[in-house]
C-alpha cells in the first residue's frame, strides 16, 4: 500500500497574519448589519463607506488606543 506524505500547512506571506473566527464572526456580523440598514432605512452605501473609513481612520491614529480605552471603561461600568 503507497502513502501520501502529509502537506505541508500553508506559509503565509511575509508579515502576513491570519483571520481569526471571531474576525470572521464580526466581519459577518457587520455586513448582515449594514445589509439591514440599506435595506430598511434607506442608508446610502456611500454613506456607510465614508463612516467606517472615518472610523478605520480613527482606530488607526493615535486617538485608536484612547478611545479604546474609552469604550472598555464604558463597558466595565455596565459590568461587561
Amino acid at each position: 500500500m503507497r502513502t501520501v506524505p502529509f502537506a505541508d500547512p500553508p506559509h503565509l506571506p511575509e508579515g502576513g497574519t491570519q483571520v481569526t473566527k471571531a474576525e470572521l464572526i464580526t466581519l459577518l456580523v457587520m455586513a448582515v448589519g449594514l445589509w439591514l440598514l440599506i435595506q430598511f432605512t434607506g442608508l446610502k452605501f456611500w454613506h456607510a463607506a465614508v463612516v467606517f473609513a472615518a472610523g478605520f481612520y480613527l482606530a488607526t491614529s493615535a486617538a485608536g488606543s484612547q478611545i479604546s480605552d474609552l469604550a472598555a471603561r464604558i463597558l466595565a461600568t455596565f459590568g461587561h
